[in-house]
C-alpha cells in the first residue's frame, strides 16, 4: 500500500463509526480489519510487539475522535507512533524459571541473560531471589504455589533463570515456546560438540517430570505459568556451558531461534529442522525407537538439503558430508553411512523392516551431523558470497549453495 494508506484506512474506520452511529468497532467490520491488518504490518517487527496493545490504542483513538467533525490527515501515522510508544511503556522485566528435566549441573553457570543454578530447593530459592532482586517472600510463596498446583518436584532439577525484557502478554504467550526452544538448543549443542557418550548417559530421575515454566516479576500481576503438552527431557550434563566459546554459541542460537523478530522462509526451514531434530532425539533417547528416530532425522536433513529434487539418497550422501565433518570419520565413510542408513529408512517405508539397536553408533553420528548442519544457519559467511545479488532472498542463496555443492561433486 502507499505510504499514506494508513491515514486513509483510519479515516475509513472513523467515518464508518460515525455513519453507523457506533461507539466501537470489532473484527466483524471490514474497515476495522483493514486498519488493524495494516497496523500489524507496520509494527510487527518491533521487539516489544503485542497484539493487545494494537487493539487497545486503536480503540482509544477511534473513541476519542468519535465526536469530532473531521480528523487530522496524519491520524493513522500518529496512531502508529502511539502504539510504538505504548509498547515501550508496557515492557517489563520478567524472569522465566525453567527446570531442565533430567539434566545434571556441577556448579552454577552465569552468562548474558542466562543463569543456570543447582543445589537443593532452599539454595535455589535463595539464588533466584539474589539474581532477580525481587521480594523474597513473594518468590517463596509463588514457588510453593507452583509445587502444589503444577509440579511437586519443580525445584529439584537444575533450573535456568532467564531474564526477559518484554511486554507482559507477550511473555505469557511465549513462555512455554521459549522453554521448549531452550531444551532444543541444549540438545543441538550437545550433539554438535560430539559430547562424550558417558556424559549423555540416561539419568534415572527420582522425581516427577515437569511440564511448566514459571514466570516471575516485580509486581504480583506479572507472576504466572506457561505449559507445554509434550515432555522434553535433557538427560545430559550442562557443564559444557561453563566454557566461554560454548556460552557465546548458546547466546547466538538463542538470539536466532528464540528471540529473532525477522523470520523469513529460510528461518522457518531451519527452525522446523530444529524441531524435527529434537523429535528424532526424543524417540532415540526416551523410547529406544531407532526406526522412528531415523525417519525424523532424515526428514529434517531432506528439508534443508533436497527440497523438491529427486534422487534424495544420492543428494544427501553427496552434499551432507561436504558440509560437516565428524571426528575420526572421513568423508567417504560418512557418504556410505548416509547411503546405507537411507536405504534402511526406505526398507522400513516400503517393506516395514524395522531398524534395530545394533545401529546405535550409526544413528548417533547422523544426529551429530544433523546438529552441525542446522548450526550452519548461524554462519551465513559460509553459504553467502560476494556474488549474491542484494535483492536475492536468503532461501534462494541457500538453495543455490547446496545445489552447487552437488553439481561440483558430480561433474568435477
Amino acid at each position: 500500500m502507499a505510504k499514506n494508506s494508513i491515514n486513509q484506512l483510519y479515516e475509513n474506520a472513523w467515518q464508518f463509526m460515525k455513519k453507523e452511529n457506533r461507539i466501537e468497532l470489532n473484527l466483524d467490520d471490514q474497515v476495522y480489519i483493514n486498519l488493524i491488518s495494516e497496523l500489524f504490518e507496520k509494527v510487527k517487527d518491533n521487539s516489544f510487539f503485542c497484539e493487545d496493545i494494537i487493539f487497545q490504542c486503536t480503540d482509544i483513538f477511534l473513541n476519542d475522535d468519535l465526536g469530532k467533525n473531521n480528523v487530522d490527515k496524519n491520524r493513522g501515522e500518529n496512531l502508529i507512533q502511539s502504539i510504538i510508544k505504548t509498547f515501550e511503556l508496557n515492557k517489563k522485566v520478567h524472569y522465566l524459571l525453567i527446570p531442565i528435566n533430567g539434566a545434571q549441573l556441577s556448579s552454577d553457570i552465569h552468562f548474558d541473560s542466562f543463569d543456570f543454578i543447582c543445589g537443593n530447593e532452599e539454595e535455589k530459592e535463595k539464588k533466584i531471589q539474589q539474581i532477580t532482586g525481587f521480594d523474597k517472600q513473594k518468590i517463596h510463596e509463588f514457588l510453593e504455589h507452583t509445587k502444589i498446583t503444577r509440579s511437586k518436584d519443580f525445584m529439584i532439577p537444575p533450573i535456568l533463570v532467564l531474564k526477559i525484557d518484554n511486554v507482559p502478554s507477550k511473555v505469557c504467550r511465549s513462555a512455554s515456546f521459549i522453554a521448549q526452544r531452550i531444551f532444543q538448543i541444549i540438545k543441538l549443542m550437545v550433539y554438535k560438540l560430539e559430547t562424550n557418550r558417558n556424559i549423555i548417559e540416561f539419568i534415572n530421575d527420582n522425581y516427577n517430570a515437569n511440564y511448566h515454566v514459571a514466570i516471575i516479576g516485580e509486581e504480583n500481576w506479572q507472576f504466572g505459568h506457561g505449559y507445554w503438552r509434550n515432555l522434553i527431557q535433557c538427560k545430559y550434563s550442562l557443564d559444557f556451558l561453563s566454557e566461554l566459546k560454548n556460552q557465546k554459541e548458546f547466546v547466538d542460537l538463542a538470539n536466532t531461534f528464540v528471540f529473532e523478530s525477522h523470520k523469513d522462509e529460510l528461518y522457518y526451514k531451519f527452525s522446523n529442522a530444529l524441531v524435527l531434530f529434537e523429535k528424532a532425539l526424543e524417540q532415540y533417547e526416551n523410547y529406544k525407537d531407532i526406526t522412528l528416530s531415523m525417519m525424523l532425522l532424515f526428514s529434517s536433513a531432506e528439508s534443508l538439503l533436497v527440497d523438491r529434487d529427486n534422487e534424495k539418497k544420492i543428494r544427501l550422501s553427496v552434499i551432507w558430508p561436504r558440509l560437516v565433518s565428524i571426528a575420526d570419520q572421513n568423508q567417504k565413510d560418512l557418504c556410505i553411512l548416509i547411503k546405507d542408513s537411507y536405504e534402511k529408512r526406505n526398507y522400513f517405508v516400503h517393506n516395514g523392516n524395522l531398524i534395530y539397536e545394533k545401529e546405535n553408533d550409526e544413528i548417533r553420528i547422523l544426529h551429530q551431523m544433523l546438529a552441525k548442519l542446522i548450526s550452519l544457519y548461524l554462519l551465513p559467511d559460509v553459504w553467502k558470497d560476494d556474488e549474491c545479488a542484494i535483492e536475492e532472498k536468503d532461501i534462494t542463496i541457500w538453495k543455490k549453495y547446496v545445489r552447487n555443492i552437488f553439481t561440483e561433486a558430480i561433474y568435477n
